[in-house]
Parts: structure tokens; sequence; C-alpha cells
């Protein structure tokens, strides 16, 4: 990979701008939003931002980042995946239904990783080979393995999971639960691969410029396709963890997880045309998301409210995200 490669595989920090009003707004104008929103919420509520309720808040959305994390992948390249909820359900039911049956936990583990890698695979045949718009590809794709799960169930909660799986959720390290220490550790990872390796860079170039990427000698689809297969391993560890947290799992759940993650990934800086974004950003999307959910269930606030105003920031997002991209052309 050479110099081309490297411009088209530039994230956002790379971009050398004047210090404006317009350019302030337009790369930092979310994060400012978040600094006033978390103002708001410490003045009402003294005990918002206090350490016990940050690391209570992060420790219910690490199944969340895990997932945000592996769509960012996804998204940076240049595409989009709308199956992860379905994904979570389909693989955390049939994993539950073999433990309750007396399986062995690792085992479990590994059949939910194989089913990830096979569903991962699809949707990149589906959207990168076939040539299916990922809304479809995705979308469907999910529709069926949710539908396989809530066959198998009959929409009923399935139970039975081990009291070692159930307990590991709530078990603290140095005063973090495991699932915050993996939510750690995969975000970690995700930032190293992605930000630090020729993969990596190659994500950002595909995502940039398809057809410059494949002039530079990149296997554009094969890229592609392995980011849907490491967005379906971690919504699969993401469904482990869901599992243990709740001790229990349904067809129906994370029904509007993929909703959050594409949001998280906007309101940190991923832009839904491709070929720019951060993990760091991901988690800052969804530390302040979880945060503010956190701060209107404080007040009492409707859950439904909630989901406008996700929906509103996430709007605000992709509004700054289409004029960035079209200050960037203009260039």
């Amino acid at each position: 990979m050479g110099k081309d490669t490297a411009k088209l595989a530039r994230g956002p920090l790379s971009l050398k701008k004047e210090l404006t009003f317009q350019s302030v707004m337009l790369n930092y104008g979310l994060y400012i939003a978040m600094l006033a929103t978390f103002a708001t919420f410490a003045i009402i509520n003294d005990k918002f931002l206090s350490l016990n309720n940050v690391v209570n808040v992060f420790e219910q959305a690490a199944y969340y980042l895990v997932c945000a994390v592996g769509i960012t992948f996804v998204l940076v390249s240049g595409n989009n995946d709308m199956s992860v909820g379905s994904q979570i359900a389909f693989s955390s039911v049939i994993a539950t239904i073999f433990l309750a049956q007396g399986g062995s936990i690792p085992l479990s583990m590994g059949m939910m990783l194989v089913f990830a890698l096979v569903i991962g695979l699809c949707n990149g045949l589906f959207v990168v080979i076939i040539g299916l718009p990922p809304f479809i590809g995705t979308i469907a794709t999910g529709y069926v393995v949710r539908g396989i799960a809530a066959n198998m169930t009959k929409q009923e909660t399935q139970y039975g999971l081990p009291a070692a799986y159930t307990q590991f959720a709530w078990n603290k390290t140095l005063g973090l639960s495991n699932l915050t220490w993996i939510a750690i550790a995969i975000t970690l990872l995700g930032l190293y691969i992605l930000h630090f390796t020729s993969f990596g860079r190659k994500v950002f170039a595909c995502g940039g410029n398809a057809k410059a990427a494949e002039v530079m000698g990149i296997n554009v689809k094969r890229v592609k396709i392995a980011c849907y297969m490491i967005s379906a391993l971690s919504a699969a560890i993401a469904a482990m963890m869901l599992m243990s947290r709740l001790g229990a799992a349904r067809s129906g759940t994370a029904e509007t997880l993929h909703t959050e993650c594409v949001a998280a990934a906007v309101i940190g800086g991923t832009s839904l045309k491709g070929g720019q974004g951060s993990v760091l950003g991901t988690l800052l999307g969804v530390f302040f998301i979880a945060m503010i959910r956190n701060g209107l269930n404080s007040q009492g606030v409707n859950a439904y409210w909630q989901l406008v105003f996700t929906g509103g920031i996430t709007l605000l997002g992709a509004i700054l995200d289409s004029y960035k991209s079209r200050a960037n052309a203009a260039v």
C-alpha cells in the first residue's frame, strides 16, 4: 500500500482546515451538544456524573458497545448491516436451548461464533457479490434468522442457563464487571485493527473510493465481506454478554439495536457514506446515548420519548455528515 492508499485511508482528523465557526460546528457540533446536555443533567441531578453512576451506565451498555464496534467496520467500508439485532436474538436463543439441555458452555460459544461467521458471510455475499442494496440484503437475513428463532421458541422466553454463565456478568474484577472488561477489550482490539493495521487502512480505502482501491490492488470485495463477518462476530459476543446479564433469551430481543449502533457511530463521527469514522468516536457515541437515557430515566421521561431524542440526535449527526461530505468535495 503506497501513498495514494494512505490518502484514501485518512480518517476525519487528517483533514486540515481553517478553524472557522462553520468548520468547528461541522466537526465538533455534536460534541458540544454532548457537553451541554451532560451539563444540564448534572445541574438537575447531582448524582448524574458520579463515578458510581457512570460505571453502572457503562456496564449496562457493554454489549451495545461491542456490537457498535463491529458495525463501525461495516459503515467505514461503505456498507450497512441491519441484521445485528436479529443475529443476537437468533444466536442467544440457539445457545440457551442448547445449554438448557445440558450442553457445555465452551461448545455453545463456539456454536454462536460459527453461526455468526456463516451469517456474516451470507450478508457479504448478498451485498458485495450479488449486489443487493445493504438495506435489502441484510434486513432479509435478519428476518430469516429472527423468524427461525421465533418458530423454535414459539416466541416464548427461554430459561435454563447454567449458574456459572449467569453469574459471570455480575462478577467484578478491580471494581469493574466482567462484561465491562470484555467491552473494553473488544473496543481496544477494534481500535487497533481499524486504525493501526494494513487491513484497517484497506477498510478506509474501500469506503472512501472503491474503484481507486481496486486500481491499487486491494481486493475490495474480500475486505467488505470480512467487515460483515467482523460485525457478525461482534454481535455473537454481544449475545453472549446479554444472555449472561439477563439469564434468558427470547426471539424478540434487540429489535432496535441496529438503529442504536448506527446512531452511536454517526454521533461519533462515522460517515454513512463510508471512508470516515473511528472506534473511539463510536465509544463516545455509545456512552453519550447511554448516559442521556440514564438522565432521562432519572427524570421519569417515557421510554418512547427517549427514542425520539435518540432519533433526533442521529438525524443531526447525519445532517452534519452530509454537510461535511459536501464541504470536503468542494475542497
